[in-house]
């Protein structure tokens, strides 16, 4: 039994071509039939992987003037009558639907502070899109660089004028290598421009003068991150495959990437396209959405600990498997995004 043991441990470890070589001829022949059934099976797999794409590119493009129509709707482009018989209440608000947004991302549990909250409210649209484009990567011997094929998706948030930063339209997007199994090889955030005293991803932490330091020493001021939802803008980048890391930092990064692509890709598949049903709460039988963990109160001079989870499998193979999340493998084209 031993040698037995041994035996398969040995074979399992064999070059494909050595093991098939290995068999007795009857087993042999099975193993390419079977190979040959699964080559057919892969032809298939390729014809339905574009009959998809092109299904849900014909459905993104029926999709787009619904969408057009709801954003009318929330800034207040275009007017829906009162049913008969009703009479607009004295003292309505504004046009349109204040704070839409920002309640759609607060029941998802997106909003991480009051600050964020308010900074939300001027939010009018959140919109998502297909995207491709081509990136070097190294050659698996070491030769030159190849040029691939990526796919992903860009996420375009679209605020009014705001007391907090001078942006009008914020970005976040996703690029995978285009492969049976997508691999995120990159996620790039706008940089937002915060206006004086207005950046709300961070807190300004001041230090007493240490004893014996001079009567006119001033206090220490440093800033420090805190949780909130725009720090979905800076997203943790994949590093290079010599990057020096250890195991614990890997790790680390390993859930920061898992925890973004989760975050984009919930607001893709599960915001978007059902974004009224979240405004009003009938979405909330879905559970488990939430970003960036629990919203524990934390002591204000201890660093903040980000309890994030995250996405697919980086490029160099650091990460795990693209992540299908909550609509579907990554890097699919999902409905709900318009093709470019």
């Amino acid at each position: 039994m031993a040698e037995s043991l041994q035996e398969q441990m040995a074979m399992m470890t064999m070059d494909p071509e050595d093991f098939i070589s290995s068999l007795t001829p009857h087993l042999r022949a099975r193993v390419n039939e079977l190979q040959t059934l699964q080559g057919q099976h892969d032809e298939l797999e390729k014809a339905f992987r574009k009959e998809r794409a092109a299904l849900e590119e014909k459905y993104a493009k029926l999709y787009a003037p619904l969408y057009a129509d709801r954003a009318a709707i929330v800034k207040g482009e275009k007017e829906v009558a009162l049913p008969e018989g009703e009479t607009a209440a004295a003292g309505e608000p504004e046009k349109g639907i204040p704070g839409f947004w920002a309640t759609v991302l607060a029941r998802a549990e997106l909003v991480q502070n009051e600050k964020d909250a308010d900074a939300l409210t001027y939010l009018t649209d959140i919109t998502c899109e297909s995207v491709s484009g081509t990136s070097k990567q190294p050659a698996e011997d070491g030769g030159e660089e190849t040029e691939v094929e990526t796919t992903g998706f860009m996420l375009t948030f679209t605020f009014k004028e705001n007391p907090y930063f001078t942006n009008t339209v914020l970005t976040k997007s996703y690029h995978m290598l285009d492969d049976d199994e997508p691999v995120l090889e990159r996620s790039e955030g706008t940089e937002i421009d915060w206006k004086p005293g207005k950046n709300i991803t961070v807190k300004v932490m001041k230090k007493k003068p240490k004893k014996g330091a001079r009567p006119d020493a001033k206090p220490q001021t440093k800033l420090e991150p805190v949780d909130s939802f725009f720090n979905f803008f800076s997203p943790p980048q994949v590093p290079d495959d010599d990057a020096d890391m250890d195991g614990e930092e890997m790790e680390q990064l390993h859930e920061e990437i898992e925890a973004d692509y989760d975050a984009g890709d919930t607001i893709k598949t599960k915001l978007i396209p059902h974004a009224v049903a979240w405004f009003t709460g009938e979405a909330l039988e879905d559970e488990g959405i939430g970003m960036f963990g629990d919203d524990d109160d934390e002591v204000e001079d201890e660093d903040d600990d980000d309890d994030d989870e995250a996405p697919p499998r980086a490029r160099g193979g650091r990460g795990p498997k693209a992540a299908a999340g909550a609509g579907g493998a990554a890097g699919e084209q999902p409905q709900e995004c318009k093709q470019q």
